[in-house]
């Protein structure tokens, strides 16, 4: 292994620059790998599209060797496999399936990261004229991040983008993957725009979604409002779910494939002192602190011992200081908006209150990657650093904290 002291320490800048080299372009159909357009050469044209992008996760997965104590799974990736078990049912009839491997080595989801998603973004922006839909086909553990990151990529899409995995990889008995496969392409072939997760049985937005299972097929869930079709043995697409734009076509189309890391989650908790926000805030990698709050955005105000700080004195003096902090609510249904003193505080613009920024309503990976998207638009790169007041406009003005 490579001794990681020998390795050049990045500047932010630096970093985002390599970042943004490693983004695969697809900037034309020859970037698209050869068996992909023979596969487009013969397609039927009176059946609906459907571009299966797949970038690796356990829906795909197989065993793998090596000197473990248990079975371990790796991604891998074998197109043919992977839809057999629905062409050899007639799939074909209903829907033309072509399966697109967006990076040519298949990832594990825990690796998963704004250049993957960008790179996702840059494929369904290229064929978005041919398709009817398309499936994001990965891994759960990022999977509300590609989401989230889809509808910010894709303000005003009027075709849908479904993604899904699979708790069991395809190749195992009592596998997940084959429906929830079959599910999203059907979803993606049906009237509805926007991004959506299709996970066990359930249609859901995909901007609003949490993991909540590790092994059990409902592995996801939603606010119930944007719960917005179920599958039995029909695809039932509830009322509330947009529907297909057909005016929006490329040219129409809004791309922002913008990121930025630098964004730095806490959670406070009383198993820690409230000074460790402070050491968190200074993390060199750090440009923006989201502050995973109790209940409705309530923080720590009062202190045990005399020479304590509170959260709130944390939250002055970084303010002072300039570097932005989000205040975010743990729940799936949260709101950053408390009735409590302590709540009130913390967002308070009053001098020696809090003057953090809300995340209002937004909250899960969502909020997460709102906070990359505005660190990207509010990013200075003349001081090459994050500029306050554009960012905490942005958070709070542009898009809003309301994104229902």
């Amino acid at each position: 292994m490579e001794n990681t002291s020998t390795k050049k320490i990045l500047t932010k800048s630096e970093r985002h620059a390599l970042q943004k080299a490693a983004v695969l372009p697809y900037a034309s159909m020859d970037d698209l790998p050869s068996t992909v357009l023979d596969h487009l050469a013969k397609l039927n044209k009176s059946l609906p599209l459907v571009f299966v992008l797949y970038y690796g996760g356990t829906i795909g997965m197989t065993e793998t060797q090596g000197d473990f104590e248990k079975r371990v799974y790796g991604p891998a990736n074998d197109a043919e496999k992977l839809l057999e078990p629905l062409t050899m049912k007639g799939l074909e009839k209903k829907v033309q399936v072509v399966w697109i491997p967006v990076y040519k080595k298949a990832i594990d989801s825990t690796n998963g990261r704004w250049v993957h998603w960008v790179s996702i973004g840059n494929v369904i922006k290229l064929l978005y004229d041919m398709a009817t839909g398309f499936v994001i086909c990965g891994g759960t553990d990022t999977m509300a991040f590609l989401t989230a990151a889809q509808y910010f990529m894709f303000p005003n899409i009027g075709k849908p983008i479904v993604a899904t995995g699979s708790q069991v990889p395809m190749i195992e008995l009592g596998d997940d993957a084959t429906n929830n496969l079959y599910f999203a392409i059907m979803a993606a072939a049906s009237d509805l725009s926007g991004t959506f997760l299709v996970f066990g049985d359930e249609l859901m937005d995909g901007a609003h979604v949490h993991k909540i299972q590790d092994k059990r097929r409902k592995a996801f869930t939603c606010p119930q409002e944007f719960f917005v079709g179920h599958f039995d043995s029909e695809l039932r697409i509830y009322s509330h779910a947009a529907r297909r734009v057909p005016y929006i076509n490329s040219a129409r189309l809004t791309y922002r494939p913008h990121f930025r890391e630098g964004v730095k989650p806490v959670l406070i908790s009383p198993a820690m002192p409230s000074e460790s926000l402070l050491y968190d805030a200074h993390d060199p990698n750090c440009s923006v602190v989201l502050l995973i709050t109790f209940g409705a955005g309530n923080v720590r105000d009062e202190g045990i011992i005399e020479a304590e700080l509170t959260h709130i004195d944390c939250l002055w003096q970084l303010f002072k200081e300039g570097i932005p902090i989000v205040l975010g609510s743990p729940m799936m249904d949260g709101v950053v908006d408390s009735p409590y003193l302590s709540g009130a505080r913390a967002v308070s613009r009053k001098e020696g209150d809090g003057n953090a920024i809300s995340g209002g309503n937004v909250t899960g990976a969502l909020l997460q990657i709102k906070c990359m998207v505005m660190l990207e638009r509010a990013w200075d790169r003349a001081t090459e650093s994050v500029d306050y007041d554009k960012f905490r406009n942005l958070m709070e003005v542009d898009g809003g904290n309301d994104l229902i």
